[in-house]
């Protein structure tokens, strides 16, 4: 047994599937063993790297932006989504991005060095929190990559309110056509928010899951469970929820809500 197959049933989430099956073969009564069996399956299938991207697959609609499909001329604006914040770290002192934050800040900054366009930031924040995203990302495109932001929202706290603010800061600009940034796996919930306002949106992708012909490139080492795979599966069911929720929502109150025209 490789060292590779050892240490991923030793550690997280490894061990824990051994445990369920420990649980399973020692518990009693067929009630139980249904339930504990559901469980592991599901926690065990949510760990593997290959049903986590075929979870994100159908999710991931939009092309590399300016790479399989080119940059719009008639875009006005680069918008980008927040996603999360590490809370009090303290080598920076406070609150700064998390990771899939900083993955779309730096998307966005290259697409703003690419284009010229001016690049707004959307994220509120929490009762508890003292500074809202959007001011935390202001602040990183400043310091690391020279880039004053030409406009920031700062009350919402999802997608749908990202959608519906951003637009009532962009229409009085006469901003009707803009770049859209965020996970690849995020944007088609997104989009559809954003669309809904009355914006043309061009998705800009960032963070990819799959590409094509990723099936052909697997080995047994895929097959072995990983806590980026659950993380990933949990990215995934979130988002496949999400987009049912917003249909439903958007069923029951209507979509977002459009900016005045000016």
């Amino acid at each position: 047994m490789s060292y590779s197959v050892i240490k991923s049933l030793l550690l997280p989430p490894g061990i824990l599937i051994l445990l369920f099956i420990t649980a399973f073969l020692l518990v009693r009564g067929v009630l139980g063993r249904l339930v504990l069996f559901a469980a592991l399956s599901i926690f065990t299938l949510m760990t593997l790297s290959p049903v986590a991207t075929l979870l994100m697959e159908p999710l991931e609609l939009y092309p590399a932006l300016g790479i399989a499909m080119p940059i719009p001329s008639a875009a006005q604006a680069i918008v980008i989504l927040s996603s999360g914040r590490i809370t009090n770290a303290p080598e920076y002192g406070g609150d700064t991005l998390d990771d899939l934050s900083l993955r779309r800040v730096r998307y966005g900054a290259l697409l703003q060095r690419q284009t010229g366009l001016p690049l707004y930031v959307s994220g509120g924040k929490l009762p508890t929190e003292a500074q809202p995203l959007a001011e935390l990302i202001a602040e990183v495109l400043r310091t690391d990559y020279g880039i004053t932001v030409a406009g920031m929202e700062s009350n919402s706290q999802t997608t749908w309110e990202n959608a519906e603010y951003t637009a009532q800061l962009l229409k009085p600009a006469g901003i009707t056509h803009i770049l859209l940034v965020s996970d690849a796996w995020h944007l088609p919930r997104a989009v559809e928010a954003f669309a809904n306002t009355g914006l043309t949106v061009t998705p800009a992708p960032t963070g990819f899951v799959h590409h094509p012909g990723w099936q052909q490139e697997l080995t047994y080492r895929n097959w072995l469970p990983s806590a980026r795979a659950f993380q990933l599966s949990y990215y995934a069911i979130h988002e496949h929820l999400g987009r049912v929720w917003y249909q439903i929502r958007s069923w029951q109150q209507g979509a977002p809500a459009p900016a005045a025209e000016v």
